[in-house]
């Protein structure tokens, strides 16, 4: 494989800093894994000897993390980082009551934190990043498949109760500082959604989505 990219030709000379004979990993986001040797580096060009190439099926489920908007940037390119090393499938901006940002200002970066996370924990398929989404269509269309929030005053039950089979798809709600209103609640109610609790704790956002997921994942 020749590399001739200006941005991956940087990633490579001076992130990761491969020289020749390096042994290094390739993904191509969509199922596709092989080995490869350099056999040269410079700031131009890059050579790459591939070997043990191997295409993986996708997930046979979707794991959605529907994310509030944060009004702190920070925050929101953290929760998709760890999103993606966890392995959610699919990864959707919604705005509730109490987002005081309403727009992806940056969706270029934000599709570059989710390829260098992928590319950190070797995921061979991408999370899709979809358009922004408002609370009520969400709502209005449920997706198939559990739908899981949660608020440390008003739920159900705790998280690792809840019964979850492998090939079920499901779609996790994160709110936004403040967490949901309490008619936000009652309408994911209303579409059959559970309220879970983590812990005695309020948490932040970012610790909720990540605490969420590694149960759910990882579980």
């Amino acid at each position: 494989m020749v590399v001739t990219d200006g941005e991956l030709l940087h990633q490579l000379v001076h992130v990761l800093r491969f020289k020749k004979n390096d042994e290094c990993v390739l993904l191509d986001g969509n199922g596709g894994k092989a080995n490869g040797i350099i056999e040269t580096i410079d700031k131009k060009v890059a050579i790459i000897k591939l070997s043990d190439y191997k295409t993986f099926e996708k997930p046979k489920r979707n794991i959605a993390l529907y994310i509030a908007i944060s009004k702190k940037p920070f925050t929101f390119e953290f929760i998709i980082q760890k999103a993606t090393e966890l392995g959610v499938t699919d990864i959707i901006p919604i705005i509730t009551e109490h987002c005081q940002v309403r727009e992806i200002r940056n969706e270029k970066r934000l599709l570059t934190i989710i390829k260098e996370a992928a590319e950190q924990c070797e995921r061979v398929f991408l999370p899709k990043l979809h358009p922004v989404l408002k609370f009520m269509n969400f709502i209005e269309n449920p997706p198939d498949g559990k739908i899981l929030t949660g608020d440390a005053r008003m739920h159900d039950v705790k998280l690792g109760e809840i019964k979850i089979s492998a090939n079920e798809n499901v779609n996790l709600i994160i709110g936004p500082e403040g967490g949901l209103t309490e008619k936000e609640l009652l309408e994911i109610h209303k579409i059959d959604g559970q309220i879970f609790i983590l812990g005695d704790n309020i948490l932040r956002m970012e610790t909720a989505a990540v605490a969420a997921l590694s149960v759910i994942l990882c579980g």
